[in-house]
């Protein structure tokens, strides 16, 4: 699917769907593109799109880098599967004649933002760049709006957590923390490969004076955003070790009630199988009172470590 835009009125304004002749296009946005709309784009533009694959490269020198076909940036954006967990999109940037082609493999919430947005929001220079660091500073809104949720979360989280009782609420927070830490993960990524993207963009390009300060601005807010982010990710570790504690100490606890009931039958154990041998002489097996006998034994054998841990104050 290709959605192809326009300026008008200083706003972003797409391009009927219908419309083959795409050379007034500022912003091709290419979404899933299917092979016939890659060729289309080849012959109308003679722009060349990576693949899918291509977008999974890591290394810096696959993510940013300029050849004859444009200047090409791949970056991270936050999204959630189908499942509603955090995940990571790659989208590949190039923009080449004035123009900015972006492909990705998926819908995407800052892009869907940005389009809704542009049709009240005027453009200032009128340009590919301008569009690019757009969205870019919209991802960036989007993490804040993350990072915030994360921290809400993480506030009714401590309170079950730190509460210490273990029950359905506990377990159900212990999942959840879970799932924050990797939200908090991966937010933290996003923000570093979006800080590489526009130090490459401020260092190799000649970006006109209003992007320029544009970036460097996303680029501020991407500093103050990485210590909020990191703290929340120390707190989903404190609130996970302080649940591994209190998990450790009820089951402790339950080690230790078993211990003491184990040594309580113990003694009580030895005097029943005293009295269970089959020896010949066993004068207690002719006395008249030799059961009652052997059961209060065997109540004093149990009895009588259970008030030794009372008072030494094992239990």
């Amino acid at each position: 699917m290709i959605n192809a835009f326009t300026i008008n009125d200083s706003r972003l304004f797409r391009i009927d769907e219908n419309e083959t002749d795409l050379n007034s296009a500022i912003w091709l946005d290419l979404l899933e593109p299917t092979g016939e709309e890659r060729e289309m784009l080849q012959e109308s533009l003679g722009q060349s799109l990576a693949s899918f694959l291509e977008l999974e490269d890591i290394e810096a020198s696959a993510r940013f880098f300029e050849d004859e076909d444009g200047l090409h940036l791949h970056s991270f954006f936050y999204c959630e599967d189908e499942n509603n967990y955090a995940d990571l999109a790659s989208v590949a940037f190039t923009i080449r004649d004035g123009r900015l082609f972006t492909l990705r493999d998926r819908e995407l919430p800052a892009f869907r933002l940005y389009r809704m947005r542009s049709r009240s929001q005027r453009l200032l220079e009128f340009n590919a760049y301008e569009v690019l660091l757009d969205l870019f500073e919209t991802k960036i809104e989007q993490l804040a709006d993350v990072i915030e949720n994360v921290y809400a979360d993480l506030e009714e989280l401590s309170r079950v957590i730190l509460n210490g009782t273990q029950g359905e609420a506990f377990d159900e927070a212990l999942n959840t923390l879970t799932e924050q830490e990797d939200t908090s993960s991966k937010v933290r990524l996003c923000l570093m490969d979006t800080q590489r993207a526009l130090g490459f963009l401020v260092r190799k390009t000649r970006l006109p004076a209003n992007q320029l300060e544009q970036a460097r601005e996303i680029l501020r807010d991407i500093e103050s955003l990485q210590p909020h982010n990191e703290s929340l990710f120390q707190k989903v570790n404190f609130l996970m070790q302080a649940a591994m504690g209190y998990i450790n100490i009820e089951q402790n606890k339950i080690m230790k009630f078993f211990s003491v009931v184990s040594v309580m039958f113990l003694p009580a154990t030895l005097v029943a199988s005293t009295y269970g041998m089959n020896f010949e002489f066993m004068p207690e097996l002719h006395f008249k009172y030799g059961y009652p006998m052997a059961i209060g034994l065997m109540i004093a054998a149990a009895l009588t470590p259970y008030i030794y841990f009372r008072r030494k104050g094992w239990l």
